[in-house]
């Protein structure tokens, strides 16, 4: 994003040593990377249990501390619930002064105080002729992230910025010219559709409706409502926008039943519906659900990388 959060943060860090924390309904997972060599290779990875909301900060400092002692930079994933995402246009501003504007540009989409929002922006990179350009705004409430900035007052790493699950799939996902769909859903939360192209967010969308769809007894009217959602996606961006075909449909499900949903998509749109797997080669030595800390950890490996 525009704004390397904790920026004034100053401490000596290693810079050969990064940390990823990701927090999803019921894990806190992170992953150290380490660079030897001119590499960075996985150092550690460290998962923890979590059954109430108010377990998030022990978790984060358990995780945090498991996986690495040494004073280096942390990257937090907030859970999508966490924050909003609004498209608007965007002003005639700095980047700096947008940054600073954003909490009153935006106080009317949200239900929070202007004084506690917190909030960043990437640009949107498509624009059409006659239409001004716009920008996608991550809105959050200060007071729910207060906890989880004031648990790294327990750890050695020092929190350095935040980051949205959606831009860590931009991280995980690569760099691809061509357009790609990703349809993500967690455990107990409602899917939504990404479309990723050349390492950039064109388009998100959050769904209704659409809890238990990757249950192995899943009702089929679901799937095809599923199915009409995700071809309303690839007819708008295609259409509307004007852009080339979606070259994949990817899911990426926090569960092991997504074959039966992946069949079920693949035969109601007839294309192809594969799994995601990362573009990272550090990725094969871990397991999925430490794929959101991988790429957490991996943003702050580039300087100019987008958190």
């Amino acid at each position: 994003m525009k704004k390397k959060i904790f920026s004034w943060l100053n401490r000596s860090l290693d810079r050969d040593t990064v940390i990823g924390v990701a927090t999803y309904a019921h894990t806190v997972n992170a992953v150290c990377l380490k660079k030897q060599q001119g590499q960075w290779q996985l150092h550690s990875s460290h998962s923890v249990n979590v059954s109430e909301q108010d377990d998030y900060t022990a978790a984060i400092v358990a995780c945090t501390n498991e996986v690495c002692t040494d004073i280096c930079s942390v990257n937090l994933v907030l859970p999508h619930f966490f924050y909003q995402i609004v498209q608007i246009d965007k002003p005639a501003l700095s980047d700096d002064e947008i940054i600073q504007s954003l909490p009153w540009i935006t106080k009317d989409f949200v239900d929070i105080a202007p004084e506690n929002i917190v909030a960043d922006f990437i640009d949107y990179p498509i624009t059409l002729s006659m239409q001004s350009s716009k920008m996608n705004v991550f809105i959050s409430n200060k007071l729910q992230l207060l906890p989880f900035i004031d648990s790294f007052a327990q750890t050695k790493p020092v929190l350095r910025a935040m980051t949205s699950e959606e831009m860590v799939l931009v991280t995980l996902f690569g760099h691809h010219k061509d357009a790609h769909m990703l349809i993500v859903q967690h455990i107990n939360s409602e899917p939504r559709i990404l479309i990723i192209r050349d390492g950039q967010l064109v388009l998100v969308r959050r769904l209704n409706g659409f809890l238990g769809i990757t249950d192995k007894d899943q009702n089929q009217e679901l799937v095809e409502a599923l199915g009409l959602e995700i071809q309303r996606s690839m007819d708008f961006f295609e259409s509307q926008l004007k852009q080339p075909p979606i070259r994949s449909i990817q899911l990426q499900c926090d569960d092991l039943s997504s074959l039966t949903l992946r069949a079920g998509l693949a035969e109601f749109l007839q294309v192809k519906v594969v799994d995601f797997e990362p573009n990272l080669e550090l990725a094969q030595q871990l397991e999925p659900n430490f794929y959101y800390a991988l790429g957490a950890a991996y943003q702050l490996t580039d300087p100019e990388s987008v958190l």
